[in-house]
């Protein structure tokens, strides 16, 4: 036979010395290996280092196959990934979380001065609120006597203004403050405030604090 010589006649104690074969298919080749085994019998290598040495994987994929690592680990292991997207990945971590951690969020505080001696209601300045996922409102009565009203307007245009059913117009006294958290997500909003009582000026600062 042109391509080996028989050592052994008795079929269970066979060998082969086939020409041009490498030490992978010896392997295969020997009884009752499992994939497994042959692995185990390489020496000094381990299951870590024999995916290394294979060809054609990629980092990733290795890392994938590693034994013993999590996912966040792999995650922190993958080149080329930003602190971002490695959070966003990252099990167990709810948007709120993620907000927190993430540094250089965009911020709004911003304050306006205004006045009234009428009982009708006057708009303050408009919040585009899109891109904000925390907006809080504080109108405070800097007036030493005068009392006044303010109320929270919502908009999904900025034209078409009404108010946030979920909050009622409040009466602020003189050197009290209140608080307005929007009920509902729309695009526009702002604070509506009037004088208590006619003829009398209150003077009101209203505070819009917001993040993303």
């Amino acid at each position: 036979m042109a391509n080996f010589k028989v050592f052994s006649e008795v079929p269970s104690q066979l060998l082969t010395q086939v020409s041009q074969t490498n030490a992978a298919s010896l392997l295969t080749t020997a009884q009752n290996l499992t994939a497994a085994s042959l692995l185990s019998q390489v020496s000094n290598l381990t299951a870590a280092s024999l995916l290394s040495q294979v060809s054609n994987l990629t980092a990733a994929s290795l890392l994938t196959t590693a034994q013993n690592l999590t996912a966040a680990s792999l995650l922190s292991q993958v080149s080329n990934l930003t602190a971002a997207s490695l959070l966003t990945t990252a099990q167990n971590l709810t948007a709120a979380s993620l907000v927190t951690e993430l540094g250089d969020r965009a911020v709004v505080d911003a304050s306006q001065t205004v006045t009234s001696a009428v009982t009708t209601f006057t708009g303050g300045n408009i919040l585009t609120a899109i891109s904000l996922s925390e907006v809080t409102f504080t109108v405070f009565n800097a007036s030493s006597t005068a009392g006044a009203e303010a109320v929270l307007y919502l908009s999904a245009d900025g034209t078409n203004f009404s108010p946030d059913p979920t909050v009622v117009t409040q009466t602020i006294a003189s050197s009290a403050q209140y608080f307005f958290a929007p009920g509902h997500f729309v695009k526009y909003m702002q604070i509506m405030y009037a004088a208590q009582t006619a003829s009398i000026t209150a003077s009101l600062t209203i505070y819009t604090q917001a993040h993303v």
